[in-house]
Protein backbone atom coordinates (compact mmCIF):
# COMPACT_ATOMS: atom_id res chain seq x y z
CA UNK A 1 0.00 0.00 0.00
CA UNK A 2 3.01 2.33 -0.08
CA UNK A 3 3.36 4.62 -3.10
CA UNK A 4 6.83 4.41 -4.63
CA UNK A 5 9.21 6.11 -4.49
CA UNK A 6 8.54 6.49 -0.77
CA UNK A 7 9.71 9.46 1.30
CA UNK A 8 9.08 7.45 4.47
CA UNK A 9 11.37 4.61 3.37
CA UNK A 10 14.04 7.15 2.40
CA UNK A 11 13.99 8.68 5.87
CA UNK A 12 14.03 5.23 7.46
CA UNK A 13 17.03 3.97 5.47
CA UNK A 14 19.16 7.08 5.95
CA UNK A 15 18.35 7.22 9.68
CA UNK A 16 19.21 3.53 9.95
CA UNK A 17 22.61 4.04 8.34
CA UNK A 18 23.53 7.28 10.16
CA UNK A 19 25.22 6.16 12.29
CA UNK A 20 24.28 3.01 14.11
CA UNK A 21 24.53 0.85 10.97
CA UNK A 22 27.21 2.57 8.92
CA UNK A 23 28.38 -0.64 7.27
CA UNK A 24 29.04 -1.51 3.58
CA UNK A 25 26.02 -3.82 3.23
CA UNK A 26 23.62 -1.05 4.21
CA UNK A 27 25.13 1.37 1.70
CA UNK A 28 24.77 -1.30 -0.98
CA UNK A 29 21.16 -1.78 0.06
CA UNK A 30 20.57 1.97 -0.21
CA UNK A 31 22.13 2.05 -3.67
CA UNK A 32 19.87 -0.82 -4.76
CA UNK A 33 16.83 1.00 -3.37
CA UNK A 34 17.78 4.05 -5.45
CA UNK A 35 18.33 1.99 -8.57
CA UNK A 36 14.93 0.26 -8.42
CA UNK A 37 13.23 3.55 -7.47
CA UNK A 38 11.99 2.50 -4.06
CA UNK A 39 13.28 5.80 -2.65
CA UNK A 40 13.54 9.22 -4.36
CA UNK A 41 17.18 10.05 -5.20
CA UNK A 42 16.96 13.79 -4.55
CA UNK A 43 15.50 13.30 -1.09
CA UNK A 44 18.08 10.64 -0.21
CA UNK A 45 20.89 12.97 -1.29
CA UNK A 46 19.38 15.81 0.73
CA UNK A 47 19.12 13.62 3.83
CA UNK A 48 22.67 12.34 3.41
CA UNK A 49 24.12 15.81 2.83
CA UNK A 50 22.66 17.03 6.12
CA UNK A 51 24.23 14.10 8.00
CA UNK A 52 27.35 13.04 6.08
CA UNK A 53 28.97 16.37 5.21
CA UNK A 54 29.21 17.57 8.85
CA UNK A 55 30.70 14.18 9.82
CA UNK A 56 33.04 13.80 6.84
CA UNK A 57 36.23 14.13 8.91
CA UNK A 58 35.49 11.33 11.34
CA UNK A 59 33.70 9.25 8.69
CA UNK A 60 35.58 9.86 5.42
CA UNK A 61 34.41 6.56 3.93
CA UNK A 62 30.78 7.63 4.30
CA UNK A 63 31.61 10.98 2.66
CA UNK A 64 33.21 9.12 -0.25
CA UNK A 65 30.14 6.90 -0.66
CA UNK A 66 27.87 9.94 -0.51
CA UNK A 67 29.81 11.58 -3.35
CA UNK A 68 29.65 8.38 -5.38
CA UNK A 69 25.86 8.47 -5.02
CA UNK A 70 25.93 12.12 -6.08
CA UNK A 71 27.78 11.24 -9.28
CA UNK A 72 25.26 8.51 -10.09
CA UNK A 73 21.96 10.13 -9.14
CA UNK A 74 22.32 13.93 -8.95
CA UNK A 75 22.30 14.64 -12.68
CA UNK A 76 19.07 12.95 -13.81
CA UNK A 77 15.95 14.91 -12.98
CA UNK A 78 13.43 14.08 -15.69
CA UNK A 79 12.26 10.75 -14.28
CA UNK A 80 12.02 12.26 -10.79
CA UNK A 81 10.13 15.37 -11.91
CA UNK A 82 7.69 13.30 -13.94
CA UNK A 83 7.30 10.62 -11.29
CA UNK A 84 4.69 10.21 -8.58
CA UNK A 85 4.86 12.09 -5.25
CA UNK A 86 6.97 14.81 -6.91
CA UNK A 87 5.51 17.71 -4.94
CA UNK A 88 5.62 15.76 -1.68
CA UNK A 89 9.25 14.84 -2.32
CA UNK A 90 10.26 18.43 -2.98
CA UNK A 91 8.43 19.59 0.14
CA UNK A 92 10.38 16.99 2.17
CA UNK A 93 13.65 18.24 0.66
CA UNK A 94 12.74 21.78 1.66
CA UNK A 95 12.07 20.60 5.22
CA UNK A 96 15.43 18.80 5.40
CA UNK A 97 17.66 21.52 3.91
CA UNK A 98 15.55 24.57 4.92
CA UNK A 99 15.88 25.91 1.37
CA UNK A 100 13.01 28.40 1.52
CA UNK A 101 14.40 29.82 4.76
CA UNK A 102 18.01 30.07 3.58
CA UNK A 103 17.29 31.54 0.15
CA UNK A 104 14.39 33.69 1.33
CA UNK A 105 11.95 32.46 -1.32
CA UNK A 106 8.69 31.43 0.28
CA UNK A 107 7.02 30.04 -2.86
CA UNK A 108 7.17 26.26 -2.55
CA UNK A 109 6.85 25.63 -6.29
CA UNK A 110 8.58 22.27 -6.99
CA UNK A 111 10.46 23.67 -9.99
CA UNK A 112 11.89 26.46 -7.84
CA UNK A 113 12.92 23.96 -5.17
CA UNK A 114 14.83 21.95 -7.79
CA UNK A 115 16.96 25.02 -8.55
CA UNK A 116 17.53 25.65 -4.85
CA UNK A 117 18.37 21.97 -4.25
CA UNK A 118 21.05 21.81 -6.97
CA UNK A 119 22.51 25.15 -5.86
CA UNK A 120 22.62 24.01 -2.23
CA UNK A 121 24.38 20.72 -3.01
CA UNK A 122 27.12 22.48 -4.97
CA UNK A 123 27.49 25.16 -2.31
CA UNK A 124 27.76 22.58 0.49
CA UNK A 125 30.54 20.77 -1.39
CA UNK A 126 32.32 24.08 -1.96
CA UNK A 127 32.20 25.19 1.68
CA UNK A 128 33.16 21.71 2.88
CA UNK A 129 36.23 21.83 0.60
CA UNK A 130 37.18 25.28 1.89
CA UNK A 131 36.76 24.07 5.47
CA UNK A 132 38.94 21.00 4.81
CA UNK A 133 41.83 23.27 3.83
CA UNK A 134 41.26 25.86 6.55
CA UNK A 135 40.13 28.48 4.03
CA UNK A 136 36.58 28.98 5.25
CA UNK A 137 37.75 31.49 7.86
CA UNK A 138 39.07 33.68 5.04
CA UNK A 139 35.58 34.25 3.67
CA UNK A 140 33.76 37.48 4.63
CA UNK A 141 31.28 35.49 6.72
CA UNK A 142 34.03 33.47 8.47
CA UNK A 143 31.69 30.48 8.37
CA UNK A 144 29.34 28.54 6.14
CA UNK A 145 25.59 28.94 6.05
CA UNK A 146 25.46 25.15 5.73
CA UNK A 147 26.26 22.57 8.39
CA UNK A 148 29.86 21.70 7.51
CA UNK A 149 30.97 20.52 10.94
CA UNK A 150 29.41 18.13 13.40
CA UNK A 151 28.56 19.26 16.90
CA UNK A 152 30.38 16.25 18.31
CA UNK A 153 34.08 16.45 19.10
CA UNK A 154 36.31 14.46 16.78
CA UNK A 155 37.55 12.35 19.68
CA UNK A 156 34.07 10.86 19.85
CA UNK A 157 34.75 8.84 16.73
CA UNK A 158 35.66 5.19 16.94
CA UNK A 159 39.36 4.44 17.26
CA UNK A 160 40.22 8.16 17.33
CA UNK A 161 43.58 7.41 18.99
CA UNK A 162 44.60 4.72 16.49
CA UNK A 163 47.55 6.38 14.70
CA UNK A 164 47.34 4.17 11.61
CA UNK A 165 43.62 4.78 11.29
CA UNK A 166 44.15 8.52 11.79
CA UNK A 167 46.81 8.56 9.07
CA UNK A 168 44.54 6.62 6.75
CA UNK A 169 41.68 9.01 7.47
CA UNK A 170 43.83 12.00 6.62
CA UNK A 171 44.75 10.43 3.30
CA UNK A 172 41.11 9.75 2.53
CA UNK A 173 40.18 13.30 3.48
CA UNK A 174 42.58 14.75 0.89
CA UNK A 175 41.24 12.40 -1.77
CA UNK A 176 37.69 13.30 -0.80
CA UNK A 177 38.43 17.03 -1.09
CA UNK A 178 39.79 16.54 -4.60
CA UNK A 179 36.73 14.50 -5.52
CA UNK A 180 34.35 17.10 -4.08
CA UNK A 181 35.98 19.87 -6.13
CA UNK A 182 35.78 17.76 -9.27
CA UNK A 183 32.08 17.11 -8.65
CA UNK A 184 31.57 20.88 -8.35
CA UNK A 185 33.10 21.14 -11.82
CA UNK A 186 30.77 18.39 -13.05
CA UNK A 187 27.74 20.33 -11.83
CA UNK A 188 28.98 23.49 -13.56
CA UNK A 189 29.57 21.79 -16.90
CA UNK A 190 26.73 19.25 -17.09
CA UNK A 191 24.11 20.33 -19.65
CA UNK A 192 21.15 20.18 -17.29
CA UNK A 193 22.67 21.25 -13.97
CA UNK A 194 24.65 24.10 -15.57
CA UNK A 195 21.41 25.58 -16.83
CA UNK A 196 19.77 25.13 -13.45
CA UNK A 197 22.68 26.94 -11.82
CA UNK A 198 22.36 29.66 -14.45
CA UNK A 199 18.78 30.15 -13.26
CA UNK A 200 20.08 30.48 -9.71
CA UNK A 201 22.57 33.08 -10.89
CA UNK A 202 19.89 35.14 -12.64
CA UNK A 203 17.25 34.96 -9.94
CA UNK A 204 19.31 34.87 -6.73
CA UNK A 205 22.11 37.37 -7.48
CA UNK A 206 23.07 38.09 -3.87
CA UNK A 207 23.41 34.39 -3.01
CA UNK A 208 25.25 33.75 -6.26
CA UNK A 209 27.67 36.57 -5.50
CA UNK A 210 28.53 34.98 -2.15
CA UNK A 211 28.96 31.59 -3.83
CA UNK A 212 31.32 33.04 -6.45
CA UNK A 213 33.41 34.71 -3.72
CA UNK A 214 33.91 31.32 -2.09
CA UNK A 215 34.68 29.68 -5.43
CA UNK A 216 37.31 32.29 -6.30
CA UNK A 217 38.91 31.82 -2.89
CA UNK A 218 39.10 28.09 -3.54
CA UNK A 219 40.64 28.61 -6.98
CA UNK A 220 43.20 31.09 -5.66
CA UNK A 221 44.26 29.36 -2.44
CA UNK A 222 43.48 25.63 -2.64
CA UNK A 223 46.55 23.43 -2.67
CA UNK A 224 44.40 20.33 -3.15
CA UNK A 225 42.85 21.76 -6.32
CA UNK A 226 46.26 22.05 -7.89
CA UNK A 227 46.80 18.33 -7.44
CA UNK A 228 43.69 17.43 -9.43
CA UNK A 229 44.34 15.79 -12.78
CA UNK A 230 40.84 16.54 -14.08
CA UNK A 231 40.30 20.24 -13.40
CA UNK A 232 42.46 23.31 -12.90
CA UNK A 233 41.74 26.54 -10.98
CA UNK A 234 41.40 28.49 -14.24
CA UNK A 235 39.05 25.91 -15.72
CA UNK A 236 36.88 25.98 -12.59
CA UNK A 237 36.55 29.77 -12.78
CA UNK A 238 35.96 29.65 -16.52
CA UNK A 239 32.91 27.46 -15.95
CA UNK A 240 31.23 30.34 -14.10
CA UNK A 241 32.40 33.19 -16.34
CA UNK A 242 29.99 35.39 -18.28
CA UNK A 243 30.89 33.89 -21.64
CA UNK A 244 30.32 30.31 -20.51
CA UNK A 245 27.65 30.62 -17.88
CA UNK A 246 25.46 27.92 -19.32
CA UNK A 247 27.84 26.10 -21.63
CA UNK A 248 28.87 22.52 -21.03
CA UNK A 249 32.55 21.80 -21.43
CA UNK A 250 32.04 18.61 -23.44
CA UNK A 251 30.20 20.61 -26.13
CA UNK A 252 32.35 23.71 -25.78
CA UNK A 253 32.86 24.52 -29.46
CA UNK A 254 29.33 23.89 -30.70
CA UNK A 255 27.75 25.62 -27.73
CA UNK A 256 29.87 28.76 -28.03
CA UNK A 257 29.05 29.00 -31.72
CA UNK A 258 25.38 28.53 -30.88
CA UNK A 259 25.55 31.17 -28.17
CA UNK A 260 27.05 33.77 -30.48
CA UNK A 261 24.64 32.79 -33.27
CA UNK A 262 21.68 33.41 -30.99
CA UNK A 263 23.03 36.75 -29.79
CA UNK A 264 24.12 37.93 -33.25
CA UNK A 265 21.09 36.77 -35.20
CA UNK A 266 19.04 39.79 -34.17
CA UNK A 267 15.93 37.64 -33.94
CA UNK A 268 16.39 37.45 -30.18
CA UNK A 269 15.65 41.17 -30.01
CA UNK A 270 13.50 41.78 -33.06
CA UNK A 271 11.16 38.79 -32.87
CA UNK A 272 10.56 38.02 -29.23
CA UNK A 273 11.13 41.64 -28.25
CA UNK A 274 8.05 42.72 -30.19
CA UNK A 275 5.72 41.69 -27.43
CA UNK A 276 7.74 41.04 -24.32
CA UNK A 277 10.87 43.11 -24.76
CA UNK A 278 14.46 41.96 -24.95
CA UNK A 279 14.76 41.20 -21.26
CA UNK A 280 11.71 38.91 -21.41
CA UNK A 281 13.11 37.08 -24.41
CA UNK A 282 16.42 36.53 -22.62
CA UNK A 283 14.57 34.48 -20.00
CA UNK A 284 14.30 31.66 -22.52
CA UNK A 285 17.90 31.77 -23.76
CA UNK A 286 18.72 28.45 -21.99
CA UNK A 287 16.17 26.77 -24.27
CA UNK A 288 17.97 28.12 -27.36
CA UNK A 289 21.26 26.74 -26.08
CA UNK A 290 19.76 23.38 -25.15
CA UNK A 291 18.22 22.97 -28.61
CA UNK A 292 21.55 23.84 -30.25
CA UNK A 293 23.41 21.36 -28.05
CA UNK A 294 20.89 18.65 -28.84
CA UNK A 295 21.79 18.93 -32.53
CA UNK A 296 25.22 17.58 -31.61
CA UNK A 297 24.96 13.83 -32.12
CA UNK A 298 28.43 13.06 -30.81
CA UNK A 299 27.11 11.97 -27.42
CA UNK A 300 24.46 9.48 -26.38
CA UNK A 301 22.64 10.53 -23.23
CA UNK A 302 20.74 8.25 -20.89
CA UNK A 303 17.97 10.83 -20.61
CA UNK A 304 16.02 11.61 -23.76
CA UNK A 305 15.92 15.11 -25.20
CA UNK A 306 12.18 15.23 -24.57
CA UNK A 307 12.56 14.54 -20.85
CA UNK A 308 15.44 16.97 -20.48
CA UNK A 309 13.57 19.73 -22.32
CA UNK A 310 10.46 19.08 -20.22
CA UNK A 311 12.40 19.52 -16.98
CA UNK A 312 14.20 22.62 -18.29
CA UNK A 313 10.96 24.32 -19.36
CA UNK A 314 9.28 23.58 -16.03
CA UNK A 315 12.25 24.94 -14.10
CA UNK A 316 12.35 28.09 -16.22
CA UNK A 317 8.62 28.64 -15.74
CA UNK A 318 8.94 28.28 -11.98
CA UNK A 319 12.02 30.42 -11.50
CA UNK A 320 10.97 33.15 -13.94
CA UNK A 321 7.48 33.09 -12.43
CA UNK A 322 5.84 33.45 -15.82
CA UNK A 323 2.45 32.21 -16.96
CA UNK A 324 2.30 29.00 -18.93
CA UNK A 325 1.10 31.02 -21.92
CA UNK A 326 4.33 33.05 -21.88
CA UNK A 327 6.36 29.90 -21.23
CA UNK A 328 4.87 28.01 -24.18
CA UNK A 329 5.31 31.09 -26.37
CA UNK A 330 8.97 31.33 -25.37
CA UNK A 331 9.43 27.63 -26.14
CA UNK A 332 7.87 27.92 -29.62
CA UNK A 333 9.90 31.04 -30.39
CA UNK A 334 13.15 29.33 -29.34
CA UNK A 335 12.39 26.31 -31.55
CA UNK A 336 11.41 28.55 -34.48
CA UNK A 337 14.63 30.53 -34.11
CA UNK A 338 16.51 27.24 -34.38
CA UNK A 339 14.80 26.52 -37.71
CA UNK A 340 15.35 30.04 -39.02
CA UNK A 341 19.08 29.88 -38.28
CA UNK A 342 19.31 26.80 -40.54
CA UNK A 343 17.03 27.93 -43.38
CA UNK A 344 20.10 29.23 -45.24
CA UNK A 345 22.87 27.19 -43.59
CA UNK A 346 26.52 27.48 -44.41
CA UNK A 347 27.94 24.67 -46.50
CA UNK A 348 28.85 21.56 -44.61
CA UNK A 349 28.75 17.77 -44.80
CA UNK A 350 25.73 17.41 -42.49
CA UNK A 351 22.54 19.39 -43.33
CA UNK A 352 20.73 20.26 -40.12
CA UNK A 353 17.44 21.71 -41.36
CA UNK A 354 15.58 18.41 -41.13
CA UNK A 355 16.93 17.91 -37.62
CA UNK A 356 15.83 21.41 -36.63
CA UNK A 357 12.35 20.74 -37.98
CA UNK A 358 12.28 17.53 -35.93
CA UNK A 359 13.22 19.53 -32.84
CA UNK A 360 10.33 21.93 -33.50
CA UNK A 361 7.60 19.54 -34.60
CA UNK A 362 8.50 16.44 -32.58
CA UNK A 363 10.79 17.04 -29.58
CA UNK A 364 9.24 20.36 -28.58
CA UNK A 365 5.70 19.09 -29.13
CA UNK A 366 6.33 15.98 -27.03
CA UNK A 367 7.74 18.14 -24.22
CA UNK A 368 4.49 20.15 -24.29
CA UNK A 369 2.56 16.86 -24.16
CA UNK A 370 4.45 15.87 -20.99
CA UNK A 371 3.77 19.23 -19.33
CA UNK A 372 0.05 19.20 -20.11
CA UNK A 373 -0.47 15.52 -19.27
CA UNK A 374 1.21 16.06 -15.90
CA UNK A 375 -1.40 18.64 -14.90
CA UNK A 376 -4.34 16.70 -16.31
CA UNK A 377 -3.25 13.45 -14.68
CA UNK A 378 -3.09 15.25 -11.33
CA UNK A 379 -6.60 16.63 -11.89
CA UNK A 380 -7.91 13.17 -12.73
CA UNK A 381 -6.30 11.68 -9.62
CA UNK A 382 -7.80 14.43 -7.48
CA UNK A 383 -11.24 13.89 -9.01
CA UNK A 384 -11.04 10.16 -8.33
CA UNK A 385 -10.22 10.81 -4.69
CA UNK A 386 -13.17 13.18 -4.22
CA UNK A 387 -16.73 11.93 -3.74
CA UNK A 388 -18.81 11.83 -6.90
CA UNK A 389 -20.95 14.73 -5.74
CA UNK A 390 -17.95 17.03 -5.40
CA UNK A 391 -16.75 16.65 -9.00
CA UNK A 392 -17.38 19.86 -10.87
CA UNK A 393 -16.98 20.85 -14.50
CA UNK A 394 -14.72 17.99 -15.42
CA UNK A 395 -15.16 18.76 -19.11
CA UNK A 396 -13.45 22.15 -18.83
CA UNK A 397 -9.90 21.96 -20.33
CA UNK A 398 -7.05 22.27 -17.86
CA UNK A 399 -5.31 25.63 -17.57
CA UNK A 400 -2.08 24.58 -19.26
CA UNK A 401 -3.97 23.33 -22.32
CA UNK A 402 -5.85 26.63 -22.53
CA UNK A 403 -2.57 28.52 -22.21
CA UNK A 404 -1.13 26.41 -25.03
CA UNK A 405 -4.01 27.49 -27.28
CA UNK A 406 -3.45 31.13 -26.34
CA UNK A 407 0.29 30.88 -27.03
CA UNK A 408 -0.30 29.42 -30.48
CA UNK A 409 -2.84 32.10 -31.29
CA UNK A 410 -0.37 34.77 -30.16
CA UNK A 411 2.36 33.17 -32.27
CA UNK A 412 0.70 34.66 -35.35
CA UNK A 413 2.19 38.03 -34.34
CA UNK A 414 5.71 36.81 -35.17
CA UNK A 415 5.57 36.73 -38.97
CA UNK A 416 9.35 36.89 -39.37
CA UNK A 417 9.77 33.59 -37.55
CA UNK A 418 6.87 31.85 -39.28
CA UNK A 419 8.16 32.04 -42.85
CA UNK A 420 8.76 28.39 -43.85
CA UNK A 421 12.05 27.26 -45.39
CA UNK A 422 11.77 26.53 -49.09
CA UNK A 423 11.95 22.77 -48.62
CA UNK A 424 8.82 22.68 -46.46
CA UNK A 425 6.82 25.52 -48.00
CA UNK A 426 4.67 23.07 -49.98
CA UNK A 427 3.88 21.09 -46.85
CA UNK A 428 2.96 24.29 -45.01
CA UNK A 429 0.69 25.23 -47.92
CA UNK A 430 -1.00 21.84 -47.69
CA UNK A 431 -1.58 22.36 -43.97
CA UNK A 432 -3.24 25.70 -44.69
CA UNK A 433 -5.27 24.18 -47.53
CA UNK A 434 -6.40 21.39 -45.21
CA UNK A 435 -7.86 23.94 -42.80
CA UNK A 436 -9.62 25.81 -45.63
CA UNK A 437 -11.12 22.61 -47.02
CA UNK A 438 -12.27 21.60 -43.56
CA UNK A 439 -14.14 24.88 -43.22
CA UNK A 440 -15.65 24.34 -46.65
CA UNK A 441 -17.23 21.11 -45.46
CA UNK A 442 -15.08 18.77 -47.53
CA UNK A 443 -13.73 15.62 -45.91
CA UNK A 444 -9.99 16.17 -45.86
CA UNK A 445 -9.17 12.51 -45.42
CA UNK A 446 -11.08 11.48 -48.56
CA UNK A 447 -8.26 12.40 -50.90
CA UNK A 448 -9.20 15.87 -52.11
CA UNK A 449 -6.06 17.43 -50.72
CA UNK A 450 -3.75 14.96 -52.42
CA UNK A 451 -5.49 15.29 -55.76
CA UNK A 452 -5.53 19.08 -55.62
CA UNK A 453 -2.88 21.19 -57.29
CA UNK A 454 -1.87 23.89 -54.86
CA UNK A 455 -1.32 26.22 -57.79
CA UNK A 456 -5.12 26.22 -58.17
CA UNK A 457 -5.61 27.41 -54.62
CA UNK A 458 -6.08 31.12 -53.76
CA UNK A 459 -2.90 33.09 -53.12
CA UNK A 460 -4.00 33.84 -49.54
CA UNK A 461 -3.96 30.12 -48.74
CA UNK A 462 -0.18 30.02 -48.42
CA UNK A 463 0.85 28.33 -45.19
CA UNK A 464 3.51 29.09 -42.61
CA UNK A 465 5.27 27.37 -39.74
CA UNK A 466 2.33 27.94 -37.37
CA UNK A 467 0.17 25.73 -39.59
CA UNK A 468 2.75 22.93 -39.25
CA UNK A 469 2.97 23.39 -35.47
CA UNK A 470 -0.83 23.22 -35.16
CA UNK A 471 -0.95 20.04 -37.26
CA UNK A 472 1.75 18.50 -35.05
CA UNK A 473 -0.28 19.41 -31.95
CA UNK A 474 -3.45 17.93 -33.47
CA UNK A 475 -1.56 14.71 -34.22
CA UNK A 476 -0.53 14.54 -30.53
CA UNK A 477 -4.11 15.26 -29.31
CA UNK A 478 -3.06 18.60 -27.85
CA UNK A 479 -5.55 20.40 -30.12
CA UNK A 480 -8.54 19.49 -32.24
CA UNK A 481 -9.84 20.86 -35.53
CA UNK A 482 -11.45 23.79 -33.71
CA UNK A 483 -8.02 25.40 -34.19
CA UNK A 484 -9.01 25.95 -37.82
CA UNK A 485 -11.60 28.45 -36.55
CA UNK A 486 -9.05 30.73 -34.89
CA UNK A 487 -9.18 34.32 -36.18
CA UNK A 488 -6.74 34.74 -39.04
CA UNK A 489 -5.75 31.06 -39.18
CA UNK A 490 -7.32 30.61 -42.62
CA UNK A 491 -6.48 33.59 -44.79
CA UNK A 492 -8.75 32.70 -47.71
CA UNK A 493 -12.45 31.86 -47.78
CA UNK A 494 -13.96 28.45 -48.29
CA UNK A 495 -15.96 29.65 -51.32
CA UNK A 496 -12.65 30.41 -53.06
CA UNK A 497 -11.95 26.70 -53.53
CA UNK A 498 -12.10 26.00 -57.31
CA UNK A 499 -15.23 24.17 -58.41
CA UNK A 500 -13.09 21.81 -60.45
CA UNK A 501 -11.58 20.60 -57.21
CA UNK A 502 -14.88 20.35 -55.37
CA UNK A 503 -16.38 18.23 -58.12
CA UNK A 504 -13.67 15.62 -58.19
CA UNK A 505 -14.42 12.18 -56.76
CA UNK A 506 -11.16 10.54 -55.74
CA UNK A 507 -11.52 6.83 -55.31
CA UNK A 508 -12.92 3.87 -57.21
CA UNK A 509 -15.65 5.88 -58.91
CA UNK A 510 -13.14 8.43 -60.19
CA UNK A 511 -10.90 5.63 -61.47
CA UNK A 512 -13.81 4.04 -63.34
CA UNK A 513 -14.54 7.41 -64.94
CA UNK A 514 -11.01 7.62 -66.37
CA UNK A 515 -9.00 9.52 -63.72
CA UNK A 516 -5.25 8.77 -63.94
CA UNK A 517 -3.74 6.28 -61.50
CA UNK A 518 -1.64 8.78 -59.52
CA UNK A 519 0.04 7.99 -56.18
CA UNK A 520 -2.71 9.90 -54.36
CA UNK A 521 -5.30 7.87 -56.26
CA UNK A 522 -3.57 4.65 -55.16
CA UNK A 523 -3.76 5.82 -51.53
CA UNK A 524 -7.46 6.53 -51.92
CA UNK A 525 -8.09 3.11 -53.47
CA UNK A 526 -6.20 1.30 -50.71
CA UNK A 527 -8.05 3.14 -47.94
CA UNK A 528 -11.59 2.43 -49.22
CA UNK A 529 -13.11 -0.86 -50.49
CA UNK A 530 -14.69 -0.82 -53.96
CA UNK A 531 -18.44 -0.75 -54.33
CA UNK A 532 -20.17 -2.84 -56.99
CA UNK A 533 -20.97 -0.89 -60.14
CA UNK A 534 -23.19 -2.73 -62.60
CA UNK A 535 -22.38 -2.34 -66.28
CA UNK A 536 -19.19 -0.34 -65.74
CA UNK A 537 -16.69 -3.05 -66.61
CA UNK A 538 -16.96 -2.66 -70.37
CA UNK A 539 -13.57 -2.61 -72.05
Amino acid sequence: GVTLPSTEVANLLVSHICWANNVPIMWKFLEKALTVKIVPPMLVLALLSSRVIPSRRIRPAAYRLYMELLKRHAFSFASQINGPNYQKIMKSIDDVLHLSQIFGLQACEPGLLVVEFVFSIVWQLLDASLDDEGLLELTPEKKSRWATRTQDMEIDGHDSFDEKRTERHEGMQKINTVMAIEIIGDFLQNKVTSRILYLARRNMPSHWGCFIQHLRLLAASSSVLRTSKNITPDALLQLTSDTRRVLSRECKTSSQVAFHAVMASGSLISSAGQCHGTSRSALWLPIDLFLEDTLDGSQVLATSAVETLTGLVKSLQAVNRTTWQDTFLGLWIAALRLVQRERDPSEGPVPLLDTCLCMLLSITTLAVVNIIEEEESALIDEAERNPAGQRKEKQVPAKRRRDLVSSLQQLDDYEGLLAPPLTVSSVANQAAAKAMMFLSGLTVGSGYLDCMSLNDMPVNCSGNMRHLIVEACIARNLLDTSAYLWPGYVKGRSNQIPRSISGQMPGWSALMKGSPLTPSMVNALVSAPASRYAGTCNF
